[in-house]
């Protein structure tokens, strides 16, 4: 058990997850949220004959995220992401935003993104005589991320 340091508190953080404003049931788990930019490596030869290293940014690349839902069945969903993964790359772009919540349901953090799109889905191992939920991964990738 942690010991917590005077005016620490615990909290039991929950996540809101919307696609097009449509809530996504059921979110149990946020990860590898990331977005990165290329580098550009410059290297010249000063009049002196220093050799010099610079790097410089470079294009920004798309990100990724992944969300794991309990899967409910909810035909819309599953939609979107059969969109995508069949080909129709117009239909499967959408905007998408998660809400870090805190204990009280108040949020904390929102990031949005742009052009949203899955690019896999797996479910989760699920054994014979096993009383729990059917979890499905959702890998997608994004072109814009801001968060607030």
């Amino acid at each position: 058990m942690a010991n917590l340091v005077e005016g620490e508190a615990l909290t039991a953080y929950s996540f809101e997850f919307t696609i097009d404003g449509q809530v996504i049931p059921n979110v149990i788990e946020v990860n590898n949220i990331a977005q990165e930019t290329a580098t550009i490596e410059l290297k010249s030869m000063t009049p002196a004959g220093q050799y010099v290293i610079q790097q410089m940014l470079g294009p920004r690349q798309s990100g990724t995220l992944q969300v794991t839902v309990l899967a409910t069945g909810d035909g819309g969903l599953t939609k979107w992401f059969l969109d995508g993964l069949q080909g129709d790359f117009k239909g499967a772009r959408k905007t998408g935003k998660l809400v870090y919540k805190d204990t009280y349901g108040t949020p904390v953090r929102t990031i949005e993104f742009t052009n949203l799109m899955v690019t896999s889905v797996s479910y989760g191992s699920l054994k014979a005589g096993e009383a729990t939920g059917i979890n499905m991964t959702i890998s997608m990738s994004f072109t814009e991320m801001t968060a607030a």
